[in-house]
């Protein structure tokens, strides 16, 4: 939509809009001279500063001939492919819409106060998208606005992305700090395409290293899948690339972005189709092993966030930018601005996990969308459509839900952040769930001291193995040396997280309850032996700089380093277990490999139990969303005694019995697991704790040998009574392949 400033009616406003009384001082905080002066002697302002209902949709759309504001937030809110709301302002069932309108504090400078607001328009119940409007003020030479500017709606402003590369590289701390954590030496040369030759080059960045970008995009059908069927990168083309790249024969996508690079004058690109040889496995491992430090030491990401392939090209250099919306308001111009979280997040690049690998270890991205260009880097974000002050990076309502905080802070919160976001994005491949993981992991690992084998942080492994679904979702089938294991939440077509009601008893001192409340020996199978699954050798922090965050240390009783006092519990709950219980060590087997040491395969001894899968619920929220459930657990005397979330096909199977194993103890029933206190323990609510164990779900598969693996159906909260006296078969100590 083109800008409409001019040509609008003097006082084109209906009744409504007026009363709302906007001025351009409404969207700044620093009070002047001019404000002071309009407080005291000018007209009382009804409105002021307070949110206000701005009636039905259906009304403003009728209105939006006369009424400029109207007008404004009908072409806010009516699109011909979203939302679903009518030429009449009405949703897809009919009904009306009603809209309202909150002021936002913005702008925030070095004093965290607030210098702008912007005025958000929204929907209770959600039926479109929630928008700001800020005024476009005219540039001062003394003072950036920090609110709404006109920007180029005919092609991409190269100047001013030059200008937000230019003050990033050299005057961002933060930025630079982030590229140097990826400064560790590639372990393989590079190939980038010499956007000025067109020539593919082979670069070893440890000798010879050069500036390069790099492109994040979506692949879509515009790359066949197949390496033969395409002009991407194989073995048997790779001298012709080398003599030369056929610019015209590239995607769409890929062309502009080369425009894009030449006109920043930065001499190199680097594209995974034709960067990595596809049909070279050998080189494919290499390359993507070293996928974050190619993102973190480009000088820059062009990140096509347009279009469901790379066919579609980028808005500004190959096909027109998006327009922008802007109405008069008593001679002020407005626009509206789409939340950047927002812009990005419904885009197809965005829904994609490569490219949320690809976007986290990037230093600096550059964000093509339908709505314009948007940078954002550890340090800020920009958008073209606000004059922003380069030399003085600002907190803004644009950073809000930015994924790059979650890298930032506590490194175990980073890990839970990561994996959240990226187990629900989508990948063509489901067999690349953990690979299109690898160069985040090489991040997080550092921040955790911790090598992470299959997803998982191993020096928390009792910890990072109480993550739970929060969407419905099958086991991915995969050869088993693709790693794609049941006890990983990469072997799971679903989005995943650490519910805080359910761990929330492990989190005031996560160390101690590592070494106080768990108690196996996890082993670990690569193909041939089996390994512990965490080597004392590997811990690096003394016993006195260990903080309530850490994960596992030495210790001289076990090999995890548990207390004394675990030990001799474990055992003589072991030793009370009934008589078919095994007497063999664990580490015998492990030692000997008596049991097939199968790649990713998790071999432990533990308590098992049986109970039956129920309906009953101590708990208000039974349904989960998203096609989850909140099942209940019954013991042998028909008694609630435990809860488990699995997906809502699982009703197939109440009634039926399961085996259980305890991993570890947990601290209490959160009041979302169980709301209702029925003395199933003889004890008063609030001083019981550490009653209850964490338990894993098993079912039992064959392996490839014939052998009897178990395989992670859910996380499970049960009480530990029940565990040894109540279950439907005798509780007993078993050595376990979880596979």
């Amino acid at each position: 939509m083109e800008p409409n400033i001019g040509n609008q009616p003097e006082g084109g406003l209906c009744d409504r809009c007026r009363g709302l009384n906007l001025s351009r001082y409404k969207f700044t905080t620093q009070e002047t001279a001019t404000a002071s002066s309009a407080t005291i002697t000018g007209d009382f302002d009804a409105a002021g500063l307070d949110s206000a209902d701005l009636g039905f949709l259906d009304e403003i759309y009728q209105n939006r001939v006369t009424c400029s504001f109207c007008r404004l937030l009908y072409n806010a809110t009516h699109s011909s492919t979203g939302f679903g709301i009518g030429y009449d302002g009405l949703n897809d069932q009919g009904k009306r819409i009603r809209c309202s309108m909150e002021w936002h504090h913005d702008c925030r400078g070095g004093d965290s106060m607030p210098t702008t607001r912007r005025l958000r328009v929204f929907s209770d119940d959600t039926e479109f998208t929630g928008f700001y409007v800020v005024p476009i003020l005219p540039s001062s030479t003394e003072k950036v606005s920090l609110l709404g500017k006109l920007k180029d709606c005919d092609a991409v402003d190269y100047q001013l992305l030059s200008s937000w590369h230019e003050v990033c590289s050299a005057t961002h701390e933060s930025c630079q700090e982030h590229q140097k954590k990826g400064s560790y030496p590639f372990k393989h040369p590079i190939r980038l395409i010499d956007v000025n030759t067109m020539r593919l080059c082979e670069v070893d960045m440890k000798v010879s290293p050069v500036k390069y970008a790099a492109l994040s995009y979506v692949w879509g059908g515009a790359i066949p899948m197949d390496p033969r069927q395409s002009s991407l990168l194989r073995r048997s083309n790779l001298q012709d690339l080398v003599e030369r790249v056929p610019e015209e024969s590239l995607p769409r996508t890929v062309q502009d972005a080369i425009t894009v690079v030449r006109e920043l004058g930065l001499g190199y690109l680097w594209v995974d189709a034709f960067c990595i040889i596809q049909d070279d496995m050998k080189d494919k491992d290499q390359q993507l092993a070293s996928m974050s430090q190619i993102y973190q030491q480009a000088t820059l990401s062009v990140c096509a966030a347009y279009g469901a392939d790379s066919g579609a090209g980028i808005p500004g250099v190959s096909l027109p930018p998006g327009g922008q919306n802007v109405e008069l308001y008593k001679e002020i111009p407005l626009t509206t601005l789409v939340p950047v979280a927002t812009i990005v997040g419904t885009s197809v690049w965005d829904s994609r996990a490569w490219t949320f690998q690809e976007r986290l270890l990037s230093t600096r991205c550059a964000i093509f969308t339908a709505y314009g260009m948007i940078w954002q880097c550890p340090t800020t974000t920009w958008r073209e459509d606000i004059e922003s002050s380069l030399s003085r990076p600002a907190w803004t309502l644009d950073s809000v839900a930015s994924p790059l905080q979650a890298l930032q802070g506590n490194p175990l919160r980073s890990y839970i952040n990561c994996v959240n976001i990226y187990s629900g994005r989508l990948l063509t491949f489901l067999g690349d769930k953990l690979v299109a993981f690898t160069g985040l992991t090489q991040i997080l690992s550092r921040g955790l001291s911790s090598k992470i084998e299959y997803g998982m942080p191993l020096r928390y492994l009792d910890w990072a193995l109480l993550w739970e679904p929060e969407s419905t979702g099958k086991r991915i089938t995969a050869s088993e040396d693709v790693g794609l294991v049941s006890w990983s939440w990469c072997g799971w077509e679903q989005k995943v997280n650490w519910r805080f009601s359910t761990i929330e008893g492990t989190l005031f001192n996560l160390h101690n309850w590592l070494t106080e409340h768990t108690w196996i020996v996890w082993y670990l199978g690569d193909g041939e032996k089996w390994n512990l699954a965490w080597d004392m050798k590997e811990c690096i922090a003394s016993s006195a700089s260990l903080s309530r965050w850490d994960g596992y240390c030495s210790g001289s009783h076990d090999e995890y380093g548990r207390s004394g006092e675990v030990i001799r519990l474990r055992d003589k709950r072991r030793l009370n277990t009934d008589r078919t219980s095994e007497k063999g060590d664990v580490r015998c087997l492990a030692v000997f490999n008596w049991i097939r040491p199968g790649k990713g395969f998790l071999l432990f001894q533990t308590f098992t139990s049986w109970f039956a899968l129920s309906r009953k619920s101590h708990s208000k929220q039974t349904d989960m969303g998203n096609g989850l459930y909140r099942f209940g657990l019954t013991d042998k005397l028909g008694d609630w005694c435990g809860t488990v979330i699995l997906d809502k096909e699982w009703f197939n199977s109440v009634g039926g019995l399961f085996e259980f194993a305890a991993i570890s103890d947990a601290k209490e029933f959160n009041f979302e697991e169980l709301d209702t206190w029925n003395y199933y323990i003889p004890e008063e609510r609030q001083q019981a704790e550490w009653y209850c164990f964490y338990a894993l779900m098993l079912s039992w598969k064959e392996g490839i040998n014939g052998e009897t693996v178990a395989e992670r159906v859910g996380l499970a909260k049960i009480y530990q009574s029940s565990f040894f006296s109540r279950s439907f078969k005798p509780c007993s100590w078993r050595s376990i392949v979880l596979g």
